[in-house]
């Protein structure tokens, strides 16, 4: 029987919704309301014993994992005449066969940390007493999260060693060009089969197309198409390094992950290696990207995250291209199956058993919008481990650089006088700029390697703060510094920042003092604030949870900010300067609610919101701060419509505007003004490249 729409499970979690349904169950969302945390449930409604004991088998090998890029079950129960159930980690994000279909062939930096995660969780997998094996590694069963994190899912066909014999917890799955000979009952699987398998995960992320058919390889009817055949721009090395994972052989292979982890850190560049150090994070998927299964028609159906994610500057929800040579199915035998893939460690008793073809891929729609910074996802670890090298070797310049040509002429904007700083990447790395509202001139203030974003004007209009290094626009940026700059680009300097990452500066309206977001403390992000003056730091947040995104109120007498302190998803709150009177402001735990801004007239409030149960759009909304948010919250306004993506708001000096970034445009991020009440859309800063990162500078 469907578990139905706020129904509480065993007296404890509370279902929000179906996430996928088959033919021996289903998978929903829930709120743990022990812990106030989401959770994913799995549902086994067969009561024959083999599927029971498969069911339980799975449970006990996801219980006892213990790694950052795998998945745990944390409750298994069963409901008498009702059904069996597993309480998982809620893994938010997109698979890599969504990226694919987003992105096309990922870059090679982007598939050397996917690979050193992946392989560094099969190293654990294959070291534990007994062993388990993986036996179902493909781009779909690597998921990567809001903040970046690549997790390895689906152990529906894991398998245990145990006293030398493979003990399966689910049937022999086959995926052609993905599985290896011996999974086709050539020879036994053991851990080099998994090996191959991500190697050929790996093969199809560089190149957009899967690999030959193991078996078909290994009994002379094709050959593997080398690497560089199908993207020339990868390295030998690492090329190399992937097509020895795919030999046919199994002892030609890489024999344990930690050899293929090795392999692949040792055909990386400096700043790849360092970047993998500690734990290892990507660019995260924009928002849209998520999928959940459509329970009546078992198909692929677009939803956004419960709390948020962030485009790569580079790729920011760019329209799904059609990868032609994905729609075909790779190998002898092959199935040709839409997977019915969850937010979640989703197992393929889902399908009833039935092998599913990576080869095949769903044809839905992905929605063509990207947001950026927002909430932590509830289910991150509290005990991740954070890089301590900041990822760029290269010193930063003290020259000042030349201005860049003004962009194509532009609309006329009338939304007044002064600068609008802005990030960009249209030199090849994100730069900060100013775009001169009177002459609409654009010209390039920074030239970093590593790149530059988030700029925040000084209080008197004449200086910036923003962050460094900065390769994209993402929802976190460890490894980052705070630094500061004049407005002509001159006199560079670098702020006490910590080199495990501070961003989202927030310059005081009166003074020089910064907000800012850090996660030096307790691996999540804080709040923190800086007197560049005296250079003395103080933790507002007082390691109390996760807050970020700090801005000032207008007269400098408290912080706003983005908190999960109690939803599990995004919301507003207030504090004051030392931290105390934190007061929640959007008392809405259905949506999340982040990126806020205030109004010059300290009343009114801007912020980012978006709905998990409607279009996932990110739209720009309002609300009254009412003297100290006695009232809070209960005076939510839209101020723009779901016509396309917006977010990153911030309110003109005199309030009667609003610029933000937007993708109207699917494949890239330009920069929009409209009124304060929404009217007047104007394009303002468009460019082939993505811009975003909006500052208005005061009024000097």
């Amino acid at each position: 029987m469907e578990l139905e729409k706020d129904s509480l499970l065993r007296g404890r979690y509370r279902i929000q919704g179906t996430l996928g349904k088959g033919g021996m169950g289903a998978v929903y969302t829930a709120m743990d309301e022990s812990l106030g945390v989401y959770v994913a449930v799995k549902e086994n409604l067969l009561e024959d014993e083999d599927a029971i004991e498969q069911f339980r088998r799975e449970a006990t090998i996801l219980a006892g994992l213990r790694h950052p890029n795998l998945p745990r079950v944390t409750d298994h129960f069963v409901v008498e005449g009702q059904g069996q159930y597993l309480v998982m980690d809620f893994i938010e994000g997109e698979d890599l066969k969504m990226r694919l279909q987003r992105l096309g062939a990922l870059p090679e930096k982007e598939v050397v940390l996917i690979g050193i995660a992946i392989s560094d969780a099969l190293n654990y997998l294959h070291s534990l007493t007994p062993p388990v094996l993986h036996r179902d590694i493909k781009p779909g069963n690597i998921r990567v999260t809001p903040n970046g994190q690549v997790y390895l899912v689906d152990f529906g066909l894991a398998k245990q060693v145990e006293g030398g014999q493979m003990t399966a917890t689910g049937a022999r799955g086959l995926t052609p060009g993905y599985s290896p000979p011996e999974q086709y009952g050539t020879a036994r699987t053991d851990a080099r089969s998994d090996i191959f398998s991500l190697g050929a995960t790996l093969y199809t992320a560089l190149t957009g197309y899967p690999p030959e058919d193991g078996l078909a390889v290994a009994i002379n009817q094709t050959k593997l198409t080398p690497v560089r055949d199908r993207n020339p721009k990868v390295t030998e090395e690492f090329a190399q390094v992937i097509e020895k994972a795919l030999n046919a052989k199994s002892e030609d292979r890489y024999q344990t992950g930690a050899e293929l982890k090795r392999a692949l850190l040792d055909a990386s560049d400096t700043v790849t290696r360092q970047m993998a150090r500690g734990e290892v994070t990507v660019a995260p998927p924009p928002l849209g990207a998520t999928v959940v299964a459509d329970a009546s028609a078992e198909t692929i159906a677009p939803k956004d995250y419960a709390a948020g994610s962030f485009p790569s500057a580079g790729t920011p929800s760019a329209p799904r291209r059609n990868l032609s040579p994905l729609y075909i199915a790779g190998g002898i035998g092959a199935v040709i199956v839409i997977a019915v893939l969850a937010v979640l460690v989703v197992s393929n008793l889902l399908g009833g058993g039935t092998p599913t073809s990576e080869a095949a891929l769903p044809t839905n729609t992905i929605a063509a919008v990207a947001a950026t910074d927002t909430a932590e996802p509830s289910n991150t670890p509290t005990t991740e481990v954070i890089p301590t090298d900041t990822p760029t070797e290269e010193p930063l310049p003290t020259d000042t650089p030349e201005a860049t040509e003004p962009a194509a002429p532009l609309p006329t904007a009338t939304g007044g006088t002064g600068m609008i700083a802005f990030a960009s990447n249209r030199t090849g790395e994100a730069q900060i700029y100013l775009y001169d509202l009177t002459t609409q001139e654009t010209t390039q203030i920074t030239n970093i390697p590593g790149g530059a974003c988030q700029p925040t004007w000084s209080y008197d209009g004449t200086r910036l703060a923003f962050i460094a290094p900065c390769k994209a626009n993402q929802q976190r940026y460890e490894g980052s510094s705070l630094f500061m700059i004049n407005m002509d680009g001159s006199g560079m300097t670098p702020l006490k920042s910590s080199p495990i990452g501070d961003y989202d500066p927030a310059w005081s309206p009166v003074d020089n003092r910064i907000v800012f977001t850090t996660v030096r403390d307790f691996n999540r992000p804080q709040i923190w604030m800086l007197d560049i003056d005296t250079g003395e730091t103080t933790n507002l947040s007082d390691n109390v949870t996760t807050d970020y995104q700090p801005e000032w109120a207008p007269d400098a007498s408290r912080i706003i900010f983005a908190s999960n302190r109690v939803t599990g998803r995004g919301s507003v709150w207030t504090m004051n300067l030392d931290g105390s009177n934190v007061v929640e402001l959007t008392k809405d735990n259905t949506k999340t609610n982040v990126e806020p801004v205030w109004g010059p007239d300290g009343d009114l409030v801007v912020f980012t919101q978006f709905d998990p149960s409607g279009s996932g759009i990110p739209r720009i909304m309002g609300t009254n701060w009412r003297d100290g948010g006695t009232n809070s919250g209960i005076s939510n306004f839209r101020i723009s419509e779901n016509i396309m993506g917006m977010r990153e708001a911030d309110v003109s000096p005199d309030g009667h505007w609003i610029v933000f970034s937007a993708n109207n445009n699917a494949a890239r991020l330009d920069i929009y003004l409209m009124r304060i009440n929404g009217a007047e859309l104007t394009p303002l800063i468009l460019d082939e490249a993505n811009d975003f990162d909006p500052d208005w500078q005061p009024v000097p």
